[in-house]
């Protein structure tokens, strides 16, 4: 060891509990510990005093469990052949049954650089050497933000998230980033010494977050990139990185998150009204169709499911005041407004309407752009479901020009579409309740309002499509929403019932270069409906 060896700081790893662990301690030598996590309870029932002792320092924070036994290995997992005390060997094994509970530290000196929370029950986190010379990079699907006291990296592939508490730690990040990986040199971040380094390395790995190039089978040429797992894990391909971390965020097992009807924002904001306020004093009435009457002369359930919904030809009628007044009383009016139980925040209401909503949220709000041929004129409205009503909305026509011309590309519709329905969200109105699903759920009533208008518009007769794409900055424009508040998550289209002349549009296509397999793409609407006998989906 040189004398420049004392003046560097020492690399510790530190252990303590998640805060939201409780631990009891019964009384006298044989007494048994229980501990309260956020996944149920776990008693020990006979723990050694090491465990005793090491579990108290955790209580309190980040500590080294050297102070408790001297030969406690320094960082991560001892090699097989490391001679350890009885004492150490048994706290190790019991510290492992506990992984879903134990935050891991490393630290630099005083200061810490880096830790390791776990986030479910499953997680298991054993930190080992990375072999020298192995290219290392950034999986593909973590992601960095911001946290209360640094940055944040979390991946939906990881059981753990990394809290990056000195600048340091995202300076080793940033060497990371390459598509080819790095073949890791002990001075490759000048502000580190090696060892820290390696070690921050072997927990980012531990984690999933840093991932080690695959060893060839057989010699490959320099020129050729490494071989990382998930770029041919065919469970892997098909997942962005965006929907991945969507679909892990919004259920349970891979997060810590508030999840549920937490009502987080209660305090901070005001509910959002059940009902949008009216967006223009002047309304047009829509015709109330009469509900005893419709049900005797309303075809059977199963003739409007098994109906083939043809998409809209522009063109081929009128649509009247008394097809749309009927469509959207039948299928997304408010039929009654009530107060939940005590435990939601006063001001915050709930309707019953005709599609479901998760939660009676009922965060959607309807627009329609009628086309030429439409009832009541030309342009843009707002939909009012509690007074079932029109609410014309003052638009740039450039900006409408511009949605209809997206959804007649998407329906590959000869002409304007007759009426686009954009549906759009009020996403506090879902936010204020919700922790964890709150946009997931959103888009479950898009399904369930679309399919509602679907079966609705059969039983009228109407052609209906619902469009898988839509530009939500173009809806933004033609209805004046600001996108952060209420912006476009879905678009569906009505038109009149084909016709002998003109037949149904069943080609349907995407904005873009798609490929076309016996004339249709099926990524505009997720559904081949040449697929069976008849153009019919069974």
């Amino acid at each position: 060891m040189s004398i420049s060896d004392f003046a560097l700081p020492r690399l510790t790893e530190l252990w303590s509990l998640r805060d939201d662990t409780h631990v009891d301690f019964d009384s006298g030598p044989r007494g048994s510990v229980l501990l309260d996590t956020r996944w149920g309870e776990l008693r020990i029932p006979e723990p050694g005093e090491e465990l005793r002792e090491a579990l108290r320092r955790m209580l309190i924070g980040p500590v080294s469990l050297r102070n408790v036994l001297p030969d406690f290995p320094d960082i991560g997992v001892p090699a097989d052949d490391t001679p350890l005390s009885a004492g150490t060997a048994a706290l190790l094994h019991a510290l492992s049954r506990l992984q879903h509970v134990v935050v891991r530290m490393l630290a630099v000196g005083p200061a810490p650089l880096l830790s390791v929370v776990p986030l479910s029950e499953h997680a298991r986190f054993a930190p080992r050497p990375l072999p020298e010379g192995r290219p290392c990079r950034l999986s593909r699907f973590a992601v960095l933000r911001h946290a209360e006291d640094g940055l944040r990296m979390e991946s939906p592939l990881s059981h753990h998230r990394v809290e990056l508490l000195r600048p340091e730690a995202t300076l080793l990040l940033s060497r990371l980033g390459s598509t080819r990986g790095t073949p890791w040199q002990a001075d490759a971040v000048p502000a580190l010494s090696a060892a820290v380094t390696d070690a921050a390395l072997s927990y980012l790995a531990a984690t999933g977050m840093v991932l080690l190039a695959e060893p060839p089978e057989a010699p490959r040429s320099p020129d050729l990139p490494p071989l990382f797992s998930e770029d041919h894990d065919p469970a892997l391909l098909p997942w962005s990185a965006d929907d991945l971390l969507v679909h892990s965020r919004s259920r349970l097992g891979r997060h810590d998150g508030d999840f549920g009807a937490a009502y987080s924002h209660a305090d901070r904001v005001p509910p959002e009204p059940v009902v949008k306020p009216p967006v223009n004093e002047v309304n047009i009435p829509l015709f109330r169709p009469d509900l005893d009457e419709l049900q005797n002369t309303d075809p059977p359930f199963t003739a409007a499911l098994e109906s083939d919904r043809p998409l809209p030809r522009c063109g081929s009628g009128e649509l009247t005041a008394r097809q749309i007044g009927s469509l959207l009383y039948r299928a997304a009016r408010v039929r009654s407004l009530h107060s939940p139980d005590r435990h939601v925040p006063q001001g915050y209401l709930h309707s019953d309407r005709p599609y479901p909503s998760i939660g009676d949220t009922y965060a959607l709000e309807l627009y329609l752009l009628a086309g030429e041929h439409t009832w009541p004129a030309p342009g843009a409205y707002h939909y009012n479901p509690l007074t079932h009503c029109l609410e014309k909305v003052d638009a740039a026509p450039e900006a409408l020009a511009e949605l209809s011309a997206n959804a007649r590309t998407a329906a590959n519709l000869p002409g304007p579409p007759p009426l686009l329905l954009t549906i759009t969200a009020r996403f506090s109105r879902s936010s204020y309740k919700f922790s964890g699903v709150a946009y997931t759920s959103i888009l479950k009533d898009v399904g369930a309002l679309q399919q509602t208008l679907s079966l609705v518009a059969t039983t009228l007769g109407l052609g209906s499509c619902a469009l898988a794409v839509g530009d939500a900055d173009a809806a933004v424009r033609a209805f004046g929403l600001d996108w952060r508040t209420e912006s476009s998550v879905g678009d569906f289209l009505i038109g009149p019932p084909a016709t002998a002349e003109t037949g149904p549009a069943r080609d349907v296509m995407v904005i873009g270069s798609l490929p076309r397999v016996g004339g249709v793409a099926k990524a505009a609407t997720g559904v081949d409906r040449h697929s069976a006998p008849g153009g019919r989906n069974r």
